[in-house]
């Protein structure tokens, strides 16, 4: 009991100091005029609903007579109904920053419970520093903390759902209900959540290889979320029907946003007005795989974590950083590594490997698919990374700085002291990397074609 309260007192205290700097940035990891004016364009569509909504029981975001139909936006009715007019908006602000807060909170805490103070404290200060959430994570249009409901909670209770079908049943419903909740408030970055969902049950069913049985899984996962994804869609367009009758708008967002967008010379405009020395040379032919490439390369060379700069230092805010190619560079060297074997956490760092392919692979869905919002959007698509790609880098790391303290550490105290005893045959090689009672994640062998736990082959 003692320790359960310790562990809940820890998690409301890392939660609060988290949602501080999501809030008002005390770090200073962004300029403080970007800071302000983040998404402030999209943050106002919520605002004006509260000030002078649609005289309607589900009203779009918006105010009336200039209602943004592009989502079915209960993000905005719910503050809607909360609030008197915009007198709350700014508690909803910290309210949005606490929801977000929470989410990346009870991350470090499973981690601490799994693989002990380093590594939670490592993540914890990775998170902490990470450029976008910090800017998205107190937008009360973007929602952030249902972006990455849909991938935290499997990571969490997939273990607890029981065996089968059972749970799988319980699972595939809980991954539609959580990209339901995230669709009612934006379709934005879709694919990236839902292979987001599938990489984190991807870190419990990988059986040592990637074969037709964890692929068939991951299929099943996809499906359920699409299933949410569906049921939104359904909702959406069952509110534009019965508000105005129509809802072709819905078609013609999907158009803008993925490949015929109508304001690609517009992009292409702006890109070449940026005079790039390195990369200006793709946007000689003007064509569409060039400004995708460039836009590429602004994407990977904006910062994923940034140095804090207070103003008793002196330097200004955003200044060092590094940026997200970094951290794919040290994703391959770590899923390389954790594929030859040779260190004594490789079981775990491939499952993570495995996690984080798939992260990545969410993150340049979106880039892809949604070709006509990539290059328009490049001032807030890269929180695409965070999906949870970066996450899983950050956990990665985490684990491997954890696991070369210990063995410093291990190393001087072995100077001074006696030899430790010969360990048990049941005892880990190192210091213990398997979680306790939260989540499971030893290597298993590779599952009998006949084997009845689970979905059939």
């Amino acid at each position: 009991m003692l320790r359960m309260t310790r562990e809940r007192l820890a998690w409301l205290a890392v939660t609060v100091l988290l949602a501080l700097e999501i809030r008002f940035d005390v770090l200073r990891l962004l300029d403080p005029g970007y800071k302000d004016l983040f998404q402030a364009d999209s943050d106002a569509l919520v605002r004006a609903e509260m000030l002078d909504p649609a005289p309607v029981l589900l009203p779009p975001l918006g105010s009336r007579g200039a209602e943004y139909t592009s989502q079915f936006g209960l993000q905005g009715m719910v503050m809607n109904w909360l609030s008197p007019g915009d007198h709350l908006y700014e508690a909803m602000r910290m309210t949005t920053a606490l929801l977000a807060a929470a989410v990346l909170a009870t991350a470090v805490m499973a981690s601490r419970r799994a693989w002990g103070n380093r590594v939670a404290a490592v993540l914890l200060v990775l998170l902490t520093l990470s450029f976008w959430t910090n800017g998205f994570g107190a937008s009360t249009y973007w929602q952030l903390w249902t972006m990455l409901l849909p991938i935290l909670v499997p990571l969490l209770v997939w273990p607890r759902l029981g065996e089968g079908r059972r749970k799988w049943v319980r699972g595939c419903a809980l991954v539609a209900g959580l990209v339901l909740l995230k669709c009612l408030c934006g379709y934005e970055f879709i694919s990236t959540v839902l292979l987001g969902s599938a990489a984190a049950v991807a870190f419990h069913e990988f059986r040592g290889r990637i074969d037709r049985r964890l692929l068939l899984r991951l299929g099943v996962v996809l499906v359920a979320g699409v299933a949410g994804f569906a049921l939104a869609m359904a909702l959406h367009v069952g509110q534009l029907l019965a508000l105005y009758g129509d809802a072709s708008v819905i078609g013609e967002r999907m158009g803008e946003r993925t490949f015929s967008p109508s304001s690609m010379a517009l992009a292409l405009d702006l890109a070449r007005a940026q005079d790039d020395p390195l990369f200006g040379w793709l946007l000689g032919s003007g064509d569409v795989v060039g400004l995708w490439l460039y836009q590429m390369t602004a994407y990977l060379r904006a910062p994923a974590v940034t140095l804090p700069a207070p103003t008793a230092t002196g330097f200004g805010p955003g200044v060092y950083g590094i940026p997200i190619w970094a951290f794919v560079a040290v994703y391959a060297a770590l899923a390389v590594e954790a594929y030859r074997g040779r260190r004594p956490d490789a079981a775990l760092q491939r499952r993570l490997a495995v996690a984080g392919g798939l992260g990545l692979a969410g993150a340049l869905s979106w880039l892809v698919l949604a070709y006509g919002h990539m290059i328009n959007h490049v001032h807030i698509d890269a929180i695409v990374f965070y999906l949870p790609f970066l996450p899983v880098v950050f956990l990665m790391i985490a684990l491997r700085t954890a696991e070369v303290s210990r063995r410093v550490w291990a190393g001087r105290g072995s100077r001074a002291q006696p030899p430790p005893a010969a360990p048990r045959p049941d005892d880990p090689p190192t210091a213990r990397l398997v979680p306790d009672d939260l989540v499971r994640f030893p290597e298993v062998p590779a599952v009998r074609r006949n084997d009845p736990s689970g979905l059939p082959l």
